[in-house]
């Protein structure tokens, strides 16, 4: 099963032009950047694919100027911000799959939520 998995997926990456894994790689990330993102950063994605040999020249014109280290220095400063924000969702997405399987762990076999005595309500 996870062999087929990973076959499915290395053939989907295989269709994409390796020009594209940097494009990618920065559209995805905004999305955990840009507020609305699922509006702004998928309308700038599909421009830009539509649109791309314009973009290049552009992107061309204003990277072209500055020095290799502001652009490689960026772009892995870029990286860790978006990793250390991928390690926090991790964490915080465990952390609670673990204490939902400890709460189910801490309750009584015939109990699996919680119940309201109806004697302390009014009618």
């Amino acid at each position: 099963m996870l062999k087929k998995l990973i076959h499915k997926y290395i053939s989907l990456v295989k269709r994409i032009p390796e020009r594209h894994y940097w494009p990618l790689f920065i559209i995805l990330s905004l999305y955990f950047v840009i507020p609305y993102s699922e509006f702004v950063v998928t309308l700038g994605a599909l421009g830009y694919f539509k649109f791309e040999k314009s973009y290049r020249k552009v992107f061309a014109k204003v990277i072209s100027p500055l020095p290799d280290v502001i652009k490689y220095g960026g772009s892995v400063i870029f990286f860790l911000v978006m990793l250390d924000d991928t390690l926090f969702y991790a964490a915080i997405i465990l952390a609670a799959l673990w204490t939902g399987r400890e709460v189910k762990k801490s309750l009584p076999q015939d109990q699996d939520h919680a119940t309201i005595d109806e004697s302390a309500t009014d009618p």
